[in-house]
């Protein structure tokens, strides 16, 4: 399981009036029921709050897996646990690629919960053990240092000036003031 392309959308975008991040997820391999269904039991152990998902997120083809679903939700939820805010995602097929899915998440902290959410699942899937506690922490710290208020540029005199005025000026004339030679005169010589 990969994410192969990823895209910004601003707002007013066909999924939402808020920006998002549309994702395109590729399954290697096809999940067994059961597989999927003890992967989704020991998610909702590591994050309980996966549980209350369900009639969150919005579907936009049945021929969709639950595991793109549970990666979605856990993605929603991981964002949710940072940065304390409900969300809404959609997923869907793409058209005419076999195992590749959409996943549209809220463009804040979307694309580091995606990549995290995806790690996690894939860890579970193979039996791995996930640093969950890391990735919350590197979402909190990402999800802090795009609140803090950025630096300004500092004006003063000086520096006022010598960006107002340039210290040379280019100049280029005007085509009104070209003078063109006349056709009898270019045709005489």
């Amino acid at each position: 399981m990969k994410i192969i392309d990823q895209r910004y959308l601003e707002s007013g975008n066909r999924y939402s009036t808020q920006p998002c991040l549309l994702s395109i997820l590729e399954l290697d391999e096809a999940v067994t029921p059961e597989a999927t269904e003890k992967l989704q039991k020991r998610l909702y152990n590591v994050l309980p709050g996966l549980r209350r998902l369900r009639g969150v997120v919005g579907k936009r083809a049945d021929a969709v897996p639950p595991l793109v679903e549970l990666v979605q939700q856990t993605a929603i939820e991981l964002r949710r646990l940072v940065l304390n805010d409900v969300a809404i995602g959609f997923v869907g097929v793409v058209p005419r690629m076999q195992g590749r899915y959409r996943l549209v998440l809220p463009a804040t902290a979307g694309a580091p919960a995606l990549a995290i959410a995806t790690q996690l699942v894939s860890a579970m899937l193979a039996g791995r053990s996930y640093n969950l506690k890391a990735g919350l922490a590197h979402l909190r710290a990402l999800a802090d240092r795009r609140r803090k208020p950025r630096g300004y540029l500092m004006h003063t005199a000086r520096t006022i000036l010598m960006s107002v005025i340039p210290r040379r000026t280019f100049s280029m004339p005007s085509i009104f003031r070209v003078s063109m030679p006349s056709s009898s005169a270019a045709a005489s010589s």
